[in-house]
């Protein structure tokens, strides 16, 4: 066989396995900041909601970028497991501090003011991009 279909083969299932564990970390996290998050971004993005939308696609992102980075510096699925359940647990309360830090922000979301949601967005994903690096040391 040649080395490349072997490498695949031996590295399949341990790509498998680190998907499925960032993934379940990474739905817990849009779990929890939904459930914790004032405003109803779901049903505001049902209703066309547009800087509901801008801030929900900014969490997607925003969750997405330090979990990558823990998969760029990994050592093993343990390693994995226990830096993207912290680097989740640290965005969400980088998000947090975000939404505290702009007062009057879920009412701004629920009014549809997209220039607030984008300057919002754009404080999370900075925050997001500093972790994922601070990770990836």
């Amino acid at each position: 066989m040649h080395p490349s279909l072997e490498s695949l083969a031996s590295g399949f299932p341990y790509l498998i396995l680190y998907l499925l564990v960032v993934s379940a970390i990474y739905v817990v996290g849009l779990t929890v900041y939904v459930k914790l998050t004032p405003h109803k971004e779901i049903a505001l993005i049902r209703e066309n909601n547009l800087a509901a939308a801008i801030s929900f696609s900014g969490l997607v992102v925003g969750l997405a970028l330090p979990l990558a980075a823990c998969l760029v510096m990994k050592i093993g699925i343990i390693d994995v497991l226990v830096w993207g359940t912290v680097s989740t647990l640290l965005q969400l309360f980088l998000f947090r501090v975000s939404d505290l830090i702009f007062a009057g922000m879920p009412q701004r979301i629920i009014d549809g003011e997209v220039s607030a949601a984008t300057v919002l967005v754009a404080f999370k994903l900075a925050g997001s991009i500093i972790l994922a690096f601070a990770i990836a040391g």
